[in-house]
């Protein structure tokens, strides 16, 4: 990557570790689910909300991310996120009062997106120029997936260790507060202080200011919109339901699909995010890696509906595809350069495109669930995954579509900055 010295590689470190935090954090549910329960007096009802208050504050939250970083700078709002967090962790172990449960949770959900998305991607996305785009935002994707490995052994240690749930839970707590209380040390130390020289300019090169409308009036947004949102449905999709699918079809046993489940949230995010990161850089123009990418996920995911007869074949499917959305998830978005998406325009862009290229993770969930429920009730609960497959590979066939218009905008772009020189 582009000339780094210590203080480029803690930028990058605190970066990835605020947003491995804040996807951490608020989401202690999903490996510590009775536990959590059992410390708080809740029941699956009220967890349910409390899942619920961070996704719709975080959705909320997306298009206002990028309305703050366009005006503050990166390291105000990095370390406003780091303070949050650790006044609500804090918080959140002193209380079993529903209510302020509710309260906590929208207000991780504010401050993991309103102020750390949009100034997380800033901030990344000047640590070097065009040239490594991918590897950046690929070695931050493997970075978090470290340090949130790490943690969770952490905790895992801390609950097993506890003389009772409530304390182990409570301990738990306190010690991630701990830690994003040294990141946020940290912060004050490293973050730039002028972010036009180092990371997170809210302007670009020329000095230009960019408004919404600029940025619904870029080509290159939509385009971004299409591949970042039909790659992103073959990551959270594909990986959400390939585990239980490999159980209720295919016929795996529940630990060792829990086992390749961790294969694919840990070990193959990281090694995606650091091959990926680099592979992709090597293509001069990378619409046509995406294009290989999507074409790859649409064949596997058509493949896995007739493997579930052949168990290490069905195994191998699951995994190689989720290898390659995780390549696609650390790096798409590293073409914003290449979609003709000024830097300085980053902060409003990335604001945008997230609130709607995540907008499936709030409405799919409920089809899909009825999907399998249906098939289930019918006898033939294959017939309910190979319905998520088949919208999968929409997915995917868009994806290319919209990686082949990208491929003709960067063209254009480089064969005008050619004539330009």
């Amino acid at each position: 990557m582009n000339k780094w010295g210590i203080r480029k590689l803690m930028i990058f470190i605190i970066l990835s570790a605020t947003v491995a935090i804040a996807y951490q954090l608020p989401y202690l549910r999903y490996t510590f689910y009775d536990q959590m329960m059992s410390a708080l007096n809740l029941n699956d009802v009220q967890m349910g909300v409390l899942a619920s208050a961070v996704s719709i504050a975080s959705t909320i939250s997306y298009p206002i991310g990028g309305f703050l970083a366009n005006r503050f700078s990166m390291r105000s709002l990095i370390n406003l996120t780091l303070a949050a967090f650790v006044v609500l962790t804090v918080a959140f172990a002193f209380t079993t009062n529903y209510i302020l449960l509710i309260g906590i949770h929208v207000l991780y959900g504010f401050f993991g997106i309103a102020t750390l998305w949009s100034a997380y991607l800033v901030g990344i996305r000047n640590l070097g120029d065009e040239s490594v785009q991918s590897k950046l935002f690929g070695f931050s994707e493997a970075t978090r997936g470290i340090l949130q490995t790490l943690l969770g052994f952490a905790f895992l240690g801390i609950m097993g260790a506890a003389t009772s749930t409530v304390f182990g839970f409570k301990a738990m707590l306190i010690v991630g507060a701990v830690i994003t209380g040294i990141f946020l040390i940290l912060g004050f130390i490293f973050l730039p202080k002028n972010d036009d020289k180092e990371a997170g300019a809210a302007e670009a090169a020329d000095g230009k200011k960019y408004t919404m409308v600029d940025v619904i009036k870029n080509p290159g947004v939509w385009i971004i919109i299409v591949v970042l949102c039909c790659a992103y449905a073959c990551w959270s999709f594909g990986n959400g339901y390939l585990t239980t699918y490999t159980v209720r079809v295919a016929g795996l046993s529940e630990t060792t699909a829990s086992m390749l489940g961790m294969i694919r949230s840990y070990v193959i995010v990281f090694l995606a995010g650091f091959l990926g990161g680099w592979i992709l850089d090597k293509f001069t123009i990378k619409g046509k890696a995406f294009i290989i990418m999507l074409a790859l996920s649409a064949g596997c995911f058509f493949a896995v509906m007739f493997s579930s007869k052949a168990l290490a074949v069905c195994v191998f499917l699951t995994l190689f595809v989720a290898f390659i959305a995780n390549i696609m998830k650390s790096t798409y978005w590293s073409l914003m350069g290449q979609a003709g998406i000024p830097t300085g325009m980053t902060a409003l862009a990335t604001g945008f495109i997230s609130f709607i290229i995540f907008l499936p993770d709030a409405i799919l969930p409920t089809f899909i669930g009825t999907w399998l429920n249906n098939a289930e009730a019918a006898g033939n609960v294959a017939a309910g995954f190979d319905k998520i497959f088949i919208m999968l590979i929409i997915f995917a066939v868009i994806g290319i579509l919209g990686s082949i218009a990208l491929t003709m905008r960067t063209k254009k772009i480089m064969a005008t900055e050619k004539e330009e020189a």
